[in-house]
């Protein structure tokens, strides 16, 4: 776009050029000021001249003429007061134009030697000094240089030089045209180059303001240092950051690292140029406290100096986060141990290491023996008393350099690094037992601790994670399962047996789940009369492919802490409906004997569940006997089973000892509980006839019993003999393959209603 016109040299926008000559008014004013004292200056010399003219008829056309000039002149200075703008400027201007062009030319009237330069110099003046528009100066220098020409050749006759003299004055003011345009255009071009590098300079000095106010009140430390590490500038943040409530000012950043190859390792690679950014490092400030520090930096160039810009992110608290959620996340928020996930990648980070022969390290699972029964009788809150304080006893029994962790619930672990060799394992165990195994005060009351450990050792038992938590868990199982409050090291035959209890219990889950136990029933026969005096019921599982499953085919699901009630409960069910169908039927089938665990008289429902079920069926309680075995009494749990039979018994369902003779402490077990019947181990009845040993136990017990005055059964029994020792020695009761074998229920029922002879030859 072209802003200047060719022919004036003024600005085609109209607002633009008033802005120009409004910009330059007070150079217009002062130009209208000199312009008038100088003509009214230099027009009174003038007049002194124009006495040459007295006594002549111009005389009185010269001096009116100069007078007027003169006069005019101060009348327009005085009149500059009042250009307030340009169009008053140029007003007054073209009055004093006009007035001087109409008095000058009664002047050249005189057709002097000086009229001539007169003719082209006021011309001259009008276009090169008024301070005037386009229109101003040419129109004033046009009108003067005609009002001029008319004065010079009106009064005189007609010269042949007229003509030349009016085209000589067309070329000057022609001329005098293209000099304005031109110098129009120069002013113009000239004032908007000012303008532009005005505004550049404004607008660089804004940016400039701008980026110093920014840089100053950027919250983040920025820091313009040299190579040598001396600070060239630093924002408000830095300096408040560094002097820390000082009268400090930081001069090189060098001393401000803590760890000075960390720094150098820093401006190392900002001398080759890199970028550094989120790199880490720890500052000191002025006043010693050594704040850790997130740095990104760029080398630059100012004035010609390579520096290095950096900003500085403090990152102490956030680390000192990082540090206290790591420790949430690794540490156990009860006990304040290490958790399982600390504990895990720990005894990775160990198994991953090559072992150094001799030294071996230990895995040694703990599991509180007994802890819901602590929840269950004083409260969560003595459960957790108790946890806590196996936590603090684990601590001061260990070495400095073990690790110990809560695994969950009432488990923990304790990792033994590092051990000198095998013997040094079992003071380590012993200590751990003697710490654990000391009683708890809560409230004032006493809280017993006890507690299973089962141990693998590294490498020698795994060489991993999983197999040595596996090996140290069927560690754990056995010692739990071998009457507990012990501690149990892995070995071969562990694994060999926890896998043959494994694919038990897994056989008793699919049984559970797909197959249908029932109750098959063994008979039970009175020794002096050879009649029917009960049966027991014996756990059989038909199988349309695999016959039948036997007890022993799952033998360890019977102690198990479901399995074991869950078989229960459907052997339960069973009996009593055969119970319930015989004796509908009038069928004398005496009493019927069912083996229960410690897994079922662990459940303080127990008692009451068999009593409402024998209720609902409308069965005497007299028609049911439970036989228990010796184990169930051992352990912590002595006092729940025994009020558990106490319950049974008031009801009304006799108690049987069974396996009597195999287990501990039985005459105690005799006094303590409410025992109606002593069973005899087939073990002892097998070889009485041929061993002295086994006859003389038997004799025993049938001697304790008839004094105690307790019923006695001989298990296993198998052949005449047996039974003639038997019954001469006092034995109630008789069972075994010479009476008859187990058999399911519809067998029963069908020599019940034939009213078979239970053997009655052979009591003669």
């Amino acid at each position: 776009m072209i802003l200047l016109s060719n022919l004036t040299g003024e600005f085609r926008d109209s607002g633009r050029e008033s802005a120009f000559q409004a910009e330059r008014l007070p150079v217009s004013r002062r130009h209208a000021r000199m312009l008038f004292a100088l003509s009214a200056l230099l027009n009174a010399l003038f007049l002194i001249s124009d006495w040459r003219f007295a006594g002549t008829p111009h005389f009185w056309v010269a001096v009116p003429s100069r007078l007027t000039v003169v006069l005019w002149s101060l009348y327009c200075l005085s009149l500059c007061r009042r250009m307030n703008s340009f169009r008053a400027v140029e007003r007054i201007c073209f009055g004093w134009q006009v007035v001087t062009a109409i008095g000058v030319a009664f002047l050249v009237s005189s057709r002097s030697d000086i009229a001539i330069f007169v003719l082209v110099m006021l011309p001259l003046v009008f276009y090169l000094v008024v301070p005037t528009s386009f229109r101003g100066n040419v129109g004033g220098g046009l009108g003067c240089g005609a009002a001029l020409l008319l004065g010079y050749l009106l009064p005189a006759p007609a010269s042949t030089t007229m003509l030349g003299m009016v085209l000589a004055m067309l070329i000057l003011h022609c001329g005098m045209w293209m000099a304005i345009a031109r110098h129009n255009r120069l002013q113009r071009q000239e004032w908007m180059a000012g303008r532009a590098a005005y505004d550049a300079q404004a607008a660089l000095a804004d940016s400039r303001d701008t980026l110093e106010r920014m840089f100053m009140a950027v919250p983040l430390p920025l820091l313009v240092t040299r190579r040598d590490g001396s600070v060239l500038r630093m924002n408000r943040a830095a300096a408040e950051g560094y002097a820390a409530g000082q009268n400090v000012v930081l001069d090189n950043v060098h001393h401000t690292y803590v760890d000075p190859p960390v720094r150098d390792d820093m401006f190392d690679r900002l001398q080759r140029n890199e970028v550094i950014d989120n790199f880490e490092c720890r500052l000191r400030r002025a006043d010693g406290v050594v704040r850790d520090a997130l740095l990104s930096s760029r080398p630059i160039v100012i004035n010609g100096e390579p520096c290095f810009v950096t900003s500085v992110v403090d990152i102490t608290e956030r680390k000192e986060a990082e540090g206290r959620l790591e420790r949430l996340a690794m540490t156990d928020g009860l006990t304040g141990l290490s958790n399982r996930a600390h504990f895990m990648t720990t005894l990775t980070r160990i198994t991953q290491q090559p072992p150094v022969a001799p030294a071996f390290s230990a895995v040694a699972l703990i599991d509180l023996d007994e802890f819901k029964r602590v929840n269950d009788t004083a409260g969560h809150d003595a459960g957790d008393a108790l946890l806590c304080a196996v936590a603090d006893r684990l601590r001061h029994a260990l070495r400095p350099g073990d690790l110990v962790a809560r695994m969950g619930g009432d488990e923990f672990a304790v990792l033994l690094a590092d051990l000198p060799g095998p013997d040094a394992l079992q003071p380590v165990l012993t200590r751990i037992s003697e710490y654990l195994h000391a009683p708890l005060s809560y409230h004032g009351r006493a809280i017993e601790s006890r507690v299973s450990i089962g141990v693998a050792l590294f490498p020698d038992h795994g060489q991993d994670v999983a197999s040595l938590i596996k090996h140290a868990d069927i560690a754990l199982y056995h010692a739990k399962n071998s009457g507990r409050g012990r501690a149990t090291l892995f070995g071969p035959g562990l694994l060999d047996s926890w896998e043959r209890e494994a694919a038990m219990l897994d056989r008793a889950r699919h049984v559970l789940a797909q197959e249908r136990p029932v109750p098959w029933y063994q008979p039970k026969i009175a020794l002096d009369t050879g009649q029917l005096q009960g049966f027991e019921a014996l756990f059989r599982c038909p199988t349309p492919l695999s016959g039948v499953i036997m007890p022993g085919e799952i033998a360890a699901a019977f102690e198990h802490p479901e399995l074991g009630p869950a078989i229960t409960a459907q052997m339960i069910d069973g009996i009593v409906s055969d119970c319930r169908r015989w004796r509908d039927a009038g069928l004398a089938f005496g009493h019927v004997a069912l083996n229960v665990s410690g897994a079922d008289l662990n459940d303080d429902r127990f008692a009451d569940r068999l009593l409402d079920r024998l209720a609902q069926a409308n069965l005497p309680p007299c028609f049911i006997e439970l036989e228990v075995t010796e184990s169930v009494f051992l352990g912590r749990n002595a006092d729940r089973v025994g009020r558990a039979l106490q319950q049974l018994s008031e009801g009304g369902i006799a108690i049987a000892l069974d396996d009597f003779g195999t287990g501990y402490a039985s005459l105690s077990h005799l006094k303590q509980f409410p025992i109606d019947v002593i069973k005899i181990d087939q073990r002892f009845v097998r070889d009485l006839e041929t061993d002295p040993d086994d006859a003389a136990i038997v004799r025993t017990v049938l001697n304790l019993a008839y004094s105690l005055g307790i019923r006695t059964v001989a298990e296993g029994v198998e052949n005449q003999q047996q039974l003639d020792y038997l019954r001469a020695g006092g034995c109630h009761y008789g069972q075994g393959f010479h009476f008859g074998a187990a058999m399911p229920a519809e067998m029963v029922e069908e020599r019940l209603r034939n009213d078979h002879p239970w053997l009655a030859a052979s009591i003669g």
